[in-house]
């Protein structure tokens, strides 16, 4: 079976299904993340919310440039209703600490204003990003394994794009 084939045999499943096989890792207000091995997890979309912010960060991950891709937990595959992305070990889990400090996250000098730069770019919701359980550490770099929740301005700029976008 190929990756795709397993992907989509995933794809296919009801979300109860998903929830029965794989160990479930935890949740946001509208989506579920499980994990398919030590390697991948698969954020299930609980409703329109979830679609939108596998949409969100789909988009994000494909239309950042590499100097932003290098904060960004690799997402392998997607579709709306689920994205499969690899696994990193939440900061929830490392940290009591509700944010992170976006200075020191990571040994960049200029990562900072780069995060915030993007950040503005893409219209993503700060208190999101410097949120202590959307950052994970994946082979020793820390990361951002949340970056689907928008600004108030980036929700219509985002509806607009899915307007024309067919997935």
């Amino acid at each position: 079976m190929t990756a795709n084939e397993y992907f989509e045999s995933i794809y296919s499943l009801d979300p109860r299904k998903i929830a029965e096989r794989y160990k479930f890792l935890g949740e946001g207000i509208s989506r579920k993340v499980y994990a398919l091995n030590e390697d991948l997890v698969v954020k299930v979309a609980k409703g329109s919310e979830g679609i939108y912010q596998n949409s969100v960060e789909h988009y994000v991950f494909t239309h950042a440039d590499n100097n932003f891709r290098k904060y960004l937990c690799p997402i392998i595959w997607f579709k709306p209703r689920l994205l499969i992305m690899k696994r990193a070990v939440s900061f929830k889990k490392i940290t009591r600490s509700r944010f992170v400090d976006l200075r020191t996250i990571r040994p960049e000098p200029n990562s900072l204003n780069e995060i915030n730069y993007y950040t503005s770019k893409f219209f993503l919701y700060y208190n999101d990003i410097r949120s202590a359980g959307s950052w994970g550490k994946l082979a020793d770099e820390n990361v951002l394994i949340d970056y689907g929740c928008t600004n108030a301005f980036g929700d219509y700029y985002y509806d607009f794009i899915f307007s024309f976008l067919r997935y």
